[in-house]
């Protein structure tokens, strides 16, 4: 029984509920955050799945888009039958429901609860889906496993703290296939065409699927450029970047032309938002209410501090083609912030993502060689 209780096996058996339970607790802070914008109909997933989303929310189809097709496959009554039980009054007081103590959520609506309920926990497993793919990415970047797999958590118990003045549950796709996209560019095995061009194809499905559930990747392809270097030739990552770049322009240009009666615009533009939010320094410290306790916003004082020490710590053990691509993100992402973010929108800066959680890997990696708790605490013992 011993050696079975110290097996890999098991070892990985409970990093996977770990990584769950904190997957779990990430997730509900959103949900109780944001819901799924429930009754908010220009940017409500009933909107949204329904097709009669503005633009720019009803780009995002990925997840509404496999929500319809799963409810189109099953039998008409079978989906009455499920809806109905998915939208029982009762749920509301049963902890069993989505709708718990609130009876406006749109889970409660009969035709849209099931695709409500299909979205609700596609979402959760993006999530979880990301924080195995982000380790992956930290060790790869040279992290200790023990930061590897501490990061990654970490950064899944912070992201409501970054889903402030909005969060919507194509966010959580959206870190997951720029990790993954990451992963697939890196290191691109040029000695074994088959498997290259296998996984150069695998690269541009993910362009796709990430563009159809949020246009920005057309932009997050750009930063792909410096990964792709450590394998091949300029002309050749220049050219696997620009194949992306251009798959993700047809399928948002596709999606436009899906929904150009919709009301709204392509883009919210709002420019020097932000520039006015960081001149107020009562910005600076902000609180919102996060997982039920009222707490700094993503982009406070005290969040900025930690990022800072995070940064500085982790970057002189980044690889040479991971401090391009965090300067690459920068370069992209700063000044798409300032020019369509709300005001401290912390969201809109996603594109660094996964610089952050592989910097905090780094940061972690050297806390822990230069002494764990008792260095993190200048070595003072109790």
């Amino acid at each position: 029984m011993i050696q079975f209780f110290n097996s890999v096996g098991y070892r990985r058996f409970l990093m996977a509920m770990l990584y769950v339970v904190v997957a779990a607790a990430a997730f509900n802070g959103f949900y109780t955050k944001w819901r799924l914008y429930d009754g908010h109909s220009p940017s409500s997933l009933g909107s949204m799945v329904e097709g009669t989303a503005d633009r720019p929310y009803v780009y995002r189809q990925f997840a509404p888009a496999i929500a319809n097709g799963i409810q189109a496959l099953m039998p008409a009554a079978t989906v009455e039958r499920l809806s109905a039980r998915l939208s029982d009054p009762r749920r509301v007081d049963s902890r069993s429901g989505l709708a718990m103590r609130y009876p406006a959520s749109q889970a409660m609506v009969p035709s849209i609860t099931l695709r409500y309920h299909i979205v609700y926990y596609l979402t959760f497993g993006a999530l979880l889906g990301s924080l195995f793919a982000m380790r992956a990415l930290c060790l790869r970047a040279g992290a200790s496993t023990a930061a590897a797999t501490a990061a990654p958590l970490v950064f899944a118990l912070l992201l409501p703290f970054f889903l402030t003045e909005g969060g919507y549950f194509y966010d959580f796709f959206e870190v997951l296939f720029m990790t993954c996209a990451i992963l697939l560019a890196w290191r691109v095995p040029v000695d074994k065409p088959v498997r290259a061009a296998g996984r150069l194809g695998l690269l541009a499905v993910v362009a796709g699927i990430a563009a159809w559930n949020k246009e920005a990747f057309f932009f997050f392809a750009v930063t792909l450029y410096p990964f792709l270097r450590v394998s091949l030739s300029r002309f050749k990552a220049a050219g696997v970047v620009g194949a992306l770049v251009f798959i993700a322009g047809c399928v948002y240009l596709a999606l436009r032309m899906r929904y150009a009666g919709n009301p709204g615009g392509t883009v919210s533009f709002q420019p020097g938002a932000n520039l006015f939010y960081f001149f107020d320094p009562g910005n600076w410290f902000r609180t919102e209410s996060t997982y039920g306790v009222m707490l700094p916003k993503g982009l406070s004082a005290f969040m900025m501090l930690m990022i800072a020490g995070v940064a500085a710590t982790g970057w002189r053990r980044l690889p040479a083609a991971f401090r391009l691509h965090v300067l690459t993100a920068l370069a992209v992402n700063v000044p798409l912030f300032l020019m369509f973010a709300a005001e401290g929108e912390a969201r809109n800066l996603s594109m660094l993502y996964p610089s952050l959680v592989v910097l905090m890997a780094m940061a972690l990696t050297s806390w822990m060689q230069a002494g764990g708790p008792q260095a993190m605490d200048g070595g003072r013992h109790p």
